[in-house]
């Protein structure tokens, strides 16, 4: 399926805030701000891979807000209003997020072994918070979400200042969010921050509703059901298809035999896109119109756009092959 790479981000309040009520509310704040504490302890500005380790964790309370709410609604024989849909498309969008920050910082084993033990504990408090009170956990959520903005704000200015490298956006995220084929990671945390934004709001919204002080929890019928992440977002079915072939791959090339024509101004034909890709060490790859530089390593392949003045240099022991396609290869 072709999509349309005109992306727009929608307007969004950077400031929001939801001010403590009662205690509900600052018990919600208290418990995000220790977890925001603990990542800002662990990570500092690591932000690549703290996006890995929360999102397995931002993934967890939208599946376990639509599992509960799902039987809640079968117990009671009453409508979801749009909750169940809007909470599974949450844990979704979150899972994405994710599975694009795999594809630009690889964990490390040990934040592997915090992923597994972190989501679990995660898990486990979550349900039972949800269970005993399902308004103090979508709160929570709100403000976790409120953090995250925050978080990408610092990450965003860390690109700017060029202490973090604007790498090329990986293909997942092209596809996910319609991207452009030059997108960067600035393009791709400016549409994580938007996706957290809006959880932001949902989630608060949800909490109010919740909070009608009757007596009970019942959802208001007169939610509006329009809830769901913003409508950019490819299918999981679009986004999971095998990547495009390359039509022809140069051979293995080291830093002896990597040929001269390669590290001098030479360009891509007409209608042929290129991908560089570093099986081991790290090759420089300079654009030309407009200037700009890239540090390619294994994780981190170089995207060449017809006809796109560039060249490349080794940084010390390289293995490094090209190859060529007949169509962008990170836009299936």
């Amino acid at each position: 399926m072709k999509r349309d790479n005109t992306t727009t981000i929608p307007a969004l309040d950077l400031s929001v805030h939801h001010q403590p009520g009662d205690i509900s509310d600052r018990f919600a704040l208290g418990i995000t701000k220790l977890l925001r504490w603990c990542a800002d302890t662990f990570f500092a500005k690591r932000y690549g891979h703290r996006a890995i380790v929360l999102e397995t964790v931002a993934a967890v309370p939208g599946m376990v807000g639509a599992t509960l709410t799902h039987l809640r609604c079968l117990r009671k024989l009453e409508a979801d209003r749009g909750w169940i849909r809007t909470l599974m498309e949450e844990a979704e969008n979150e899972r994405m997020h994710l599975m694009i920050f795999v594809a630009i910082a690889k964990p490390t084993l040990l934040e592997r072994w915090l992923i597994l033990l972190v989501q679990w504990l995660f898990y486990i408090g979550f349900f039972v918070l949800y269970l005993f009170s399902a308004r103090t956990a979508h709160r929570l959520v709100g403000y976790f979400e409120e953090e995250a903005v925050v978080s990408y704000t610092h990450y965003l200015n860390e690109i700017d200042a060029g202490r973090s490298p604007d790498v090329a956006a990986p293909a997942i995220a092209l596809q996910y969010w319609g991207l452009p084929g030059n997108a960067t990671l600035r393009d791709v945390v400016l549409v994580v921050r938007a996706d957290e934004a809006h959880h932001r709001d949902v989630n608060h919204s949800f909490a109010a509703q919740l909070g009608d002080h009757t007596g009970h929890s019942a959802i208001n019928p007169g939610l509006n059901s329009d809830l769901a992440p913003y409508p950019w977002h490819a299918s999981t079915d679009e986004i999971e298809k095998p990547a495009i072939a390359p039509y022809r791959q140069t051979a293995d090339f080291d830093e002896n035999t990597l040929p001269a024509a390669l590290k001098r101004r030479h360009n891509t034909a007409s209608g042929v896109w290129g991908v560089v890709r570093v099986k081991q060490g790290q090759l420089k790859l300079t654009f030309l119109e407009p200037h700009s530089e890239q540090v390619l390593d294994a994780s981190h392949p170089g995207y060449l756009a017809p006809q796109q003045a560039h060249f490349v240099e080794p940084l010390g022991k390289v293995s490094v092959c090209v190859e060529f396609y007949h169509s962008d290869p990170r836009v299936a």
